[in-house]
């Protein structure tokens, strides 16, 4: 049963001045990519890590709209992981811990992710469902 719908989106240039700054993109990066997820960023090479940034950005926005509750106490940028399955579509993880703040076990949920890229903007749609 499908429990909420996120989508959010974000200008690139927006995105692409926070990095510009000096250590801005180190900072950033450590307050919205996981240690997995910063490892894939900082390979990249300089276009596709801002668009890596910001699309991991929009994608974990719209995880939280689903999951109704916004980034705040109960799921923090890092409660969200969004790496890559083995067929390359993006893949959720959302760590116990916020699932408890949640009241609702993890296990017991499946969050589908979709992540798009244009010369200006990323934007990113999540698909929560309960598995009954």
């Amino acid at each position: 049963m499908i429990i909420g719908i996120g989508l959010d989106m974000v200008e690139l240039e927006r995105v692409a001045r926070i990095v510009e700054q000096p250590t801005g993109g180190a900072r950033f990066a450590d307050r919205v990519l996981t240690e997995r997820e910063k490892a894939r960023w900082a390979a990249l090479p300089s276009r596709r890590a801002l668009e890596f940034l910001a699309g991991r950005f929009a994608a974990k926005e719209a995880v939280v709209k689903a999951l109704g509750c916004g980034i705040g106490a109960a799921v923090g940028f890092r409660d969200i992981e969004i790496l890559p399955d083995a067929a390359g579509k993006p893949a959720c993880v959302v760590t116990d811990a916020a699932w408890s703040r949640l009241g609702a076990a993890g296990a017991n949920h499946k969050i589908l992710v979709a992540i798009t890229h244009e010369r200006t903007m990323a934007a990113a749609t999540a698909v929560v469902e309960r598995i009954e």
